[in-house]
């Protein structure tokens, strides 16, 4: 009975563990790279649109020439179309991060859940721009069984990333700059994010986005904009 409950216990981790691992694909595929034969990169920015901060990253973006791919909420794009709209029309890629953002629970969903936050989400985008999206990022990068296969069914692919700068929660410029620097590599997919924190003074997502083109225009890299990209 014992090693009976064992193996149960076993198997009811190897369910849950994974869902819990941050761009984990035991589930089902996850891109976190590209092919390419260019030092080039992937940009995206999860959590907006945001008024105190997206416009100025969209500014930021436009005076680079570059352009990136934002994994919005829905609640967010139901708040502020105009800013998703803004988002399409500059040639930015508009894509679902489901449209509650429940870090803390999402990773847990039963299929029902799942479909209604990603299809929710899908739904807001569409109204807003005319399009519907083609990817999908869950909430922190965790996802279970359910997700990945409801994911499936409405056609999005999974995405992941490769460097990030750990910006969702604390804010330091320099820090967030040099995490994704020493990240960086040819294929990579970065990540950003341009929701609003307590403390944070409006435009201040878009200085940090800005140091950290410049540093790694530097570096050499270049940006793409393929909305295939992730198929490394």
């Amino acid at each position: 009975m014992n090693r009976m409950r064992q193996l149960q216990a076993y198997a009811g981790w190897m369910l849950v563990l994974p869902g819990v691992i941050r761009n984990c694909g035991w589930f089902g595929r996850v891109e976190k790279s590209f092919l390419t034969q260019k030092r080039e990169l992937l940009l995206t920015i999860d959590d907006g649109p945001d008024p105190r901060q997206t416009p100025q990253i969209l500014d930021a973006l436009a005076q680079a020439k570059v352009r990136a791919v934002f994994f919005v909420i829905g609640k967010n794009v139901k708040a502020y179309p105009a800013l998703c709209r803004r988002m399409t029309e500059e040639g930015h890629s508009v894509q679902n991060h489901t449209f509650s953002h429940n870090s803390a629970t999402f990773w847990s969903v039963g299929p029902r859940r799942a479909k209604e936050e990603i299809e929710r989400c899908s739904l807001a985008i569409q109204n807003a721009t005319g399009r519907l999206p083609l990817q999908f990022r869950p909430p922190v990068g965790m996802a279970n069984p359910f997700v990945h296969l409801v994911a499936e069914s409405c056609g999005l692919k999974m995405m992941g990333w490769s460097a990030t700068g750990h910006d969702g929660i604390a804010h330091n410029p320099s820090r967030v700059v040099q995490r994704i620097r020493r990240s960086a590599t040819p294929g990579g997919i970065v990540l950003l994010h341009d929701s609003h924190l307590r403390g944070m003074r409006p435009g201040e997502r878009a200085c940090t986005l800005s140091a950290l083109l410049n540093t790694l225009k530097g570096d050499g890299y270049l940006f793409t904009d393929r909305l295939d990209a992730g198929s490394a």
